[in-house]
């Protein structure tokens, strides 16, 4: 099944996340948070995009980025290749490290942008890790308020900033209160938490096999991914697997058949664990 088309523009900003495989962690340490600040930093060298802000979380990071005329697929490969690469020698590991694909936005006006940049300072606090934005060292925010160096030269601040004035301690004065004020945005932002496990979505009783193929179709679209990606990705197929048990007429047998023939007993097993 084909993958959904990217929204691209031209010379465009784009709010990306990038989370890990089955939410894993893609830092173990600070030391590699420090990595994937260099990561970027030879990256930025390479394509000379523009970054706005970042953060990054123990499973997941969120970049504003403009990509300066760069197509952001091959950017955001560049970044990832390069990390992986690091990460899997470092810890002695094969395989995903990210979860599929990036996930990515197309941000289109001024308001916008800033409101993305202040989800982004904010998103430590919305999970609970610290009080206020200053208080977490992996974001940007930071070198935003002057508190911290930006000694890989990474961030392009006078773009937010001169929105506020243009006068430098001024701006950084009223950017903090807009950051600290953390008010609640009329529009959906992208985040990782948009992502439903299949148990959360609200599908009608599935009765019969042909509507569930309809329904995996439905799934494989919105996590976009092939059939083969899903019957690889064990605890997603696991939870559909629960899903049409609890949410159908099939029985074993049929459902076991959805997924390249797994047996009634192990259905039955992944069903009631």
């Amino acid at each position: 099944m084909p993958r959904a088309q990217r929204v691209k523009g031209e010379f465009s900003t784009y709010h990306v996340v990038q989370r890990g495989n089955e939410k894993k962690k893609i830092f173990r340490d600070n030391e590699d948070k420090v990595k994937f600040l260099e990561t970027l930093s030879k990256a930025k060298e390479k394509y000379n995009f523009l970054l706005y802000a970042y953060c990054l979380m123990d499973n997941h990071i969120h970049l504003l980025v403009n990509d300066n005329g760069n197509d952001i697929s091959k950017l955001m490969k560049s970044i990832n290749v390069s990390y992986v690469s690091y990460f899997n020698r470092a810890y002695q590991r094969c395989g995903h490290l990210f979860q599929d694909r990036f996930k990515s936005e197309v941000v289109k006006d001024d308001r916008y942008l800033l409101e993305v940049s202040r989800y982004i300072h904010n998103n430590p606090v919305k999970a609970k890790m610290v009080e206020r934005a200053d208080e977490f060292k992996w974001s940007s925010y930071n070198i935003y308020s002057g508190k911290a160096e930006d000694e890989l030269g990474l961030l392009d601040t006078s773009m937010i900033l001169n929105y506020f004035s243009g006068n430098k301690p001024k701006s950084v004065a009223e950017y903090e209160k807009f950051v600290d004020k953390n008010q609640e945005f009329e529009h959906h932002i992208l985040d990782i938490e948009e992502h439903q496990e299949p148990s959360q979505r609200n599908y009608d009783y599935i009765n019969g096999i042909a509507m569930a193929k309809v329904r995996i179709e439905q799934i494989l679209v919105e996590e976009q991914m092939t059939l083969e990606q899903l019957l690889e990705n064990r605890p997603l197929r696991n939870e559909i697997i629960r899903l049409l048990r609890r949410n159908s007429s099939l029985d074993l047998k049929e459902i076991g058949e959805l997924f390249g023939g797994i047996s009634a007993s192990q259905i039955s097993r992944i069903a009631f664990s």
